[in-house]
């Protein structure tokens, strides 16, 4: 008795014209809605990780500068825009280690190691840093403090793999890559590859 009486109310508030009234009210403002959308909206972007993303333009305008001036291998002018930047911003890791390369680039490699060494103490875990340190300690003869660097970037890799991979990190870690790469031309040949 009780499920024909919840029934008939069903019946009664489905065919009351207050209530189809209220139901094409609310489709239409869903229709509106849905087509207002997609006839205001941006078009949509596609969003990778890693380096497959564009890359916005910093709201720093000397970082973006200097990372513009990094894109097109304007050595100097990266030192520059990120000198400005550490000057107002000292905690910036990323941009200490920038301003490192550039240096390193420049051949100013005790100024290099300075901004490698600032970088990784803002940030211990800055595997770029690592990297490139222990590129610069290479360039410098100094194979030892670059086996260093090595040993701690395979920490770190480890580190990072262990919370994300399942622990094999040696596939997914570039900069250790390319530190050992570098290292093992370097103890193979007595040298440093010419295109450094």
């Amino acid at each position: 008795m009780l499920v024909m009486r919840v029934a008939s109310v069903q019946t009664l508030l489905l065919n009351s014209d207050a209530c189809r009234v209220s139901l094409r009210k609310a489709a239409l403002i869903i229709a509106l809605l849905i087509t207002n959308s997609f006839a205001t909206s941006t078009p949509s972007v596609a969003v990778f990780s890693g380096d497959m993303s564009p890359r916005a333009r910093s709201g720093d305008a000397d970082y973006a500068d200097g990372i513009e001036a990094w894109d097109a291998k304007r050595w100097p002018d990266v030192v520059a825009a990120m000198q400005k930047v550490v000057a107002r911003r000292p905690h910036h890791d990323n941009a200490w280690t920038r301003l490192g390369f550039a240096l390193r680039k420049l051949g100013r490699f005790e100024e290099s190691l300075e901004a490698y060494t600032k970088a990784i103490t803002l940030n211990p875990h800055h595997r770029e840093a690592l990297e490139y340190m222990g590129e610069a300690y290479l360039m410098l003869d100094r194979l030892s403090d670059a086996r260093d660097a090595l040993a701690r970037l395979d920490g770190e890799c480890k580190r990072v793999a262990l919370v994300f991979t399942d622990g094999d990190f040696r596939n997914g870690c570039g900069e250790y890559k390319e530190l050992k790469t570098k290292i093992d031309a370097y103890v193979a040949s007595g040298k440093l590859p010419d295109r450094w």
